[in-house]
């Protein structure tokens, strides 16, 4: 600009554009959009290279998803919750974590059953928990905050979300970011909580690339963690004594209400149970399981519902409800990054991908 003579004023003439529009690119409220970089470039004659910068692959967000059965994850949802991870970057310096010291980490992540269920042991030493009794949220939430994993409580609705919970790794900081669908049932949301717990500890998966097997040891971490080998051993006994199908599922579906998880993710430790160690299980039709597990998801409210009452909640009733449930440092972070940056509630959106109006509000009660 300066070498062409142009003042912001003529600048904005010469895009099209407001000078108020202009004028919140220099001072880093706003970014272009695409159309509005490609006249940018030809108004002062500057190139692709010159206008978009090329992040090194191994600086770009590392995303998982935590999707509803049957979705497919495409392009476009891996791109662009690698943009939230990069709109997250510069919010790491509001976190209260100690900058000097990265979190611990798993060296060797592995599927084997006996080294998941050694883990799983260890987790629960940790948590002061023994071997059977049931996890809860708490105990949950406790570990994701040693692990300084940022909680972010999110409204994404049932039908229309592509995931039910996403997780996002900036090599950059070390800083994890989970992001969990409240519009999930109570079960559900505790099974995907332990799934991420999985994926932050198994990290280095997603940093070579391992994205089927840093899914399947979440995944198996997370029934492993809920209901562990020493709880799968007792229940076996039970469901072997049975002899009909109807009783297999019941007794099923009566250790998912002690265990408060689904009793899908029970008879898949079961299964898990007896081919370590060699024991016939009994199948039961997965029609009637599949009906009795509808049956069961009826009975338990969404964690939104529980939370808020069934209403839809201000956004400052939000925070402070999502603050005191989850202890999460992510709406401190984010209002002291709003307030010293004044970004527009656009940015905000694509940030949480919440709608523009919701960013709006939120960044009202933020302020």
């Amino acid at each position: 600009m300066d070498e062409k003579g142009l003042s912001q004023t003529a600048l904005s003439d010469l895009l099209g554009l407001s000078k108020a529009a202009v004028s919140k690119w220099f001072k880093g409220k706003s970014f272009p959009r695409p159309q509005e970089l490609l006249r940018l470039g030809k108004v002062l004659e500057l190139g692709f290279m010159d206008l978009v910068q090329s992040v090194p692959a191994a600086t770009e967000p590392l995303v998982a998803f935590r999707k509803r059965a049957g979705t497919v994850t495409k392009d476009e949802h891996t791109s662009r919750a690698r943009d939230m991870g990069r709109l997250l970057a510069p919010v790491v310096s509001h976190l209260p974590f100690d900058s000097f010291v990265a979190p611990a980490r798993l060296k060797d992540p592995q599927l084997d059953y006996a080294y998941i269920q050694k883990l799983v042991t260890k987790v629960r030493l940790e948590l002061d928990l023994d071997p059977v009794k049931p996890i809860d949220f708490q105990n949950l939430i406790g570990k994701f905050n040693e692990l300084q994993a940022v909680l972010v409580p999110v409204m994404w609705g049932k039908k229309s979300r592509h995931e039910n919970a996403l997780h996002i790794y900036l090599p950059d900081s070390k800083t994890t970011w989970v992001f969990l669908n409240l519009d999930s049932e109570l079960h559900d949301f505790k099974f995907w909580m332990a799934h991420e717990l999985g994926h932050v500890l198994s990290v280095s998966l997603l940093e070579k690339n391992e994205i089927e097997k840093a899914e399947d040891f979440a995944d198996a971490f997370a029934g492993a963690l809920l209901f562990p080998e020493s709880a799968a051993a007792q229940a076996i006994g039970e469901y072997s004594r049975k002899k009909t199908d109807s009783s297999r599922i019941h007794s099923i579906v009566g250790v998912a209400k002690d265990y408060l998880i689904s009793p899908f993710s029970v008879y898949r430790e079961l299964q898990r149970y007896s081919e370590h160690h060699g024991l016939s299980l009994t199948p039961v039709k997965q029609p009637s399981l599949h009906a009795a597990i509808s049956q069961f998801n009826k009975g338990y409210k969404t964690i939104r519902e529980i939370l808020f009452d069934d209403s839809l909640p201000s956004a400052d009733h939000y925070m402070r409800i999502s603050n005191e449930t989850f202890d999460t440092p992510v709406f401190k972070a984010l209002g002291d990054y709003v307030k010293a940056t004044e970004i527009e509630p656009s940015v905000l959106s694509r940030m949480l991908d919440i709608p523009v109006l919701d960013a709006r509000e939120l960044k009202q009660a933020l302020v």
